[in-house]
């Protein structure tokens, strides 16, 4: 019996079994349009969270329920408590309203900016030779893109139109000559629309090369998932995991690069300074390092 209670005793003293760490919730937007570099940027994440397990311990995602436009997603991360990650290019309303983290995701493939056209203008593409030839043409933009302030800081004719599906039929319409996209979201959305809106084109007489970086951007009070996933993405870079998943999705989009009949013409991103490629450039396409190198000359 007195075995049996200084058993007990000892036990007592003995601190309680910790209990298992509880996962970090981590909550993303919704996706209603599927596109490649949101669904990349999905796996991108996940990615750096499973890496950074380690070191930070478990984690959950958990996608929002209903899709929210970009601005929307800035609000939310501004607040806190509800958003906890999103991915945006960096603008001065982005870096005041949530915690960028300084890992270029897209490795500076969105600093190629094409152009859907219609073929009934193409003579017109075809003559456009610089900076100030493109000024005579009116581009579509939608409301909150980085592109649009760049666009209109260089003095371009900028129509604004809704969000993202009312700016095909506005161009197909004729209420402007030229829609900018990404290099990697020009031909999948000509696709998609040329049988609701045929007649449309990718203009491959020239496209703009500005410098734009991608970033997730954290909530403002969540900065130790910002330090998470800075650490997960740097070893990503290292360990070759995010070139192999960058390649998957983004392949078949380098080709176009390679198109030597497209001209670049560089318009300098006034929504950055040059320290933003400064810090960038290890993680950048050689590419968007060789063409930004060319500009500063």
């Amino acid at each position: 019996m007195r075995r049996l209670l200084a058993l007990l005793m000892l036990l007592a003293l003995l601190p309680a079994a910790a209990a298992p760490p509880q996962p970090q919730v981590v909550t993303i937007p919704h996706m209603e349009r599927e596109s490649p570099h949101r669904i990349y940027a999905d796996r991108l994440l996940e990615l750096a969270l499973a890496l950074s397990r380690d070191k930070y311990g478990p984690y959950s995602v958990v996608q929002q329920r209903e899709e929210t436009v970009i601005r929307r997603q800035l609000l939310e991360l501004a607040k806190g408590g509800g958003l906890s990650v999103a991915t945006a290019m960096p603008t001065q309303e982005w870096l005041d309203g949530a915690l960028p983290v300084r890992v270029p995701i897209m490795r500076g493939l969105a600093s190629f900016r094409f152009f859907l056209g219609r073929q009934s203008e193409q003579p017109l593409y075809a003559s456009i030779r610089t900076v100030n030839d493109l000024r005579a043409l009116s581009i579509g933009q939608g409301p909150g893109w980085s592109t649009a302030k760049i666009l209109g800081d260089h003095r371009f004719k900028v129509v604004y139109g809704g969000a993202h599906p009312t700016l095909i039929p506005m161009l197909h319409s004729g209420r402007f000559q030229l829609l900018m996209r990404s290099v990697y979201e020009v031909e999948p959305e000509l696709r998609a629309q040329s049988e609701a809106h045929p007649g449309l084109t990718v203009v491959d007489d020239f496209a703009v090369f500005t410098y734009m970086p991608m970033y997730f951007f954290v909530a403002k009070d969540q900065p130790r998932l910002a330090e998470r996933l800075a650490y997960g993405l740097k070893k990503a870079y290292a360990n070759g995991q995010l070139d192999r998943l960058f390649q998957r999705y983004f392949g078949d989009s380098l080709k176009l690069l390679k198109n030597k009949k497209v001209r670049f013409l560089h318009l300098p991103n006034t929504n950055i300074d040059p320290s933003f490629f400064e810090r960038d450039r290890p993680y950048l396409l050689d590419a968007v390092v060789r063409l930004e190198k060319a500009a500063r000359r």
